[in-house]
């Protein structure tokens, strides 16, 4: 996956601010997920149209975090996202 891809939530996918988590509906299958925290900020970033840079960005800069483990991190999780659909290429 190219670091420079800006992801987008397909039209199936609906996500809603519960609380201090958000969740995600999809639509299609039935299937809730529920992002809290770091997973949480990557899916705001991400679905505001940002590349995977501006996401590891941001979350080096709001996490405690250096910028490998948050590159790491932020491609386990998308990767898990568009696995489940949640998010397309």
């Amino acid at each position: 996956m190219d670091l420079e891809t800006s992801l987008s939530v397909p039209p199936q996918v609906m996500s809603r601010l519960v609380g201090d988590e958000t969740v995600l509906l999809d639509l299609a299958s039935g299937a809730y997920f529920g992002l809290d925290g770091v997973g949480k900020r990557i899916w705001e970033v991400i679905s505001d149209g940002n590349s995977l840079t501006q996401t590891v960005a941001a979350v080096t800069e709001e996490f405690d975090v250096d910028e490998a483990q948050a590159l790491e991190d932020v491609i386990e999780f998308t990767n898990t996202l568009l696995d489940r659909g949640l998010l397309v290429a």
